[in-house]
């Protein structure tokens, strides 16, 4: 059973930012940053190989950008799918790279897709794995006048098992508003003993545990071919404990974070009014968890104009403008 259905608006103060997008040889990049947006998110796992997977768009939104993620079984190949009627092959996807684990996620630009067929409000979406795939993750980024003066940042592509440090380097310090981040991972079975885990730092917090127990099959089934889960659509943004057990349940967490926010164990927030930077660390010692994508809305407001690669810069323009600095530190050894 899903759990009560939570806001992706987040509550925030207009911020403007700069970013510069961290090197190919980072294991997620930033696909996106879509200023003045909020994200729509949701998983579909099923060893039927057919179902829906949503989209909560509220009535009036202009899609700014949709994103169709297929994940392979662990050691597979990734399969095609007929999404919404329309047949996406493998070979119109993008794969997401670097090679740092033996599953295969495919990437699919829907966005035509989704802004000829979203009718407002949550609506199911029709979806049939040509194979057998560990499931799907639909991202919808939508705006609207509620959604002024918010920032979705995208980042996707294949975590090291091993561990990765994605860092936030603040010009200005942040000043308040909720802070969501969704993590997608596939083949991810709970309970067992496969789990990841996110540590947090900021300038008011060191080294602080977000959760021990991502990971789990909350939007498929137990079993290859739908162990799948990404934060979103019926889940909870109140944060795990962080010493909640991956033995317990997949439901213990379900990948999806608001850091404006404490746990059971500190109430106090994970980022703070003056913290000048933020920095997430990500690791799956069970070296079983495909974690293939991140999604973050804030209360930030930007302006970015994309330049091509390799620079993978995103400038800003205006008065009063200040930024932000995305870089990966590097894996852990």
């Amino acid at each position: 059973m899903k759990k009560l259905a939570y806001s992706l608006l987040p509550l925030g103060i207009t911020v403007g930012l700069c970013l510069n997008i961290a090197p190919a040889s980072a294991t997620l990049l930033v696909r996106n940053v879509i200023p003045d947006a909020a994200l729509s998110i949701d998983g579909f796992g099923s060893l039927s190989n057919n179902g829906v997977i949503q989209a909560n768009i509220p009535t009036g939104s202009i899609i700014q950008r949709a994103y169709l993620y297929a994940a392979s079984v662990w050691n597979n190949p990734v399969n095609g799918v007929t999404f919404h009627g329309n047949a996406l092959s493998v070979g119109s996807a993008t794969i997401l790279g670097p090679d740092e684990n033996p599953a295969t996620t495919a990437r699919w630009d829907v966005t035509s897709i989704i802004d000829s067929s979203f009718t407002g409000g949550l609506q199911d979406f029709s979806i049939l794995e040509n194979g057998q795939n560990d499931g799907a993750v639909l991202v919808v980024a939508y705006s609207n006048p509620s959604t002024q003066g918010f920032t979705s940042v995208i980042l996707d592509g294949e975590l090291s098992t091993k561990g990765d440090t994605v860092q936030f380097d603040f010009v200005s310090p942040y000043t308040g508003g909720d802070f969501l981040v969704s993590l997608a991972s596939s083949y991810s079975r709970q309970p067992s003993e496969q789990f990841t885990q996110i540590d947090v730092t900021t300038n008011s917090t060191n080294n602080r545990r977000l959760t021990t127990s991502a990971g789990g099959q909350d939007d498929g089934e137990g079993d290859d071919g739908a162990l799948i889960t990404v934060g979103g659509i019926g889940d909870d943004p109140t944060n795990p404990g962080p010493l909640d057990s991956p033995f317990g349940g997949p439901r213990i967490d379900d990948e999806y974070y608001n850091l404006a926010l404490g746990n059971s164990a500190n109430s106090a927030p994970f980022i703070s009014a003056g913290d000048k930077y933020l920095r997430l660390k990500t690791a799956n010692p069970s070296n079983d968890d495909n974690v293939f994508g991140m999604f973050i809305t804030s209360g930030f407001k930007i302006t970015v104009t994309p330049v091509p690669e390799p620079s993978m810069t995103l400038g800003i323009f205006g008065i009063g403008a200040i930024g932000i600095l995305l870089s990966r530190l590097g894996k852990k050894s």
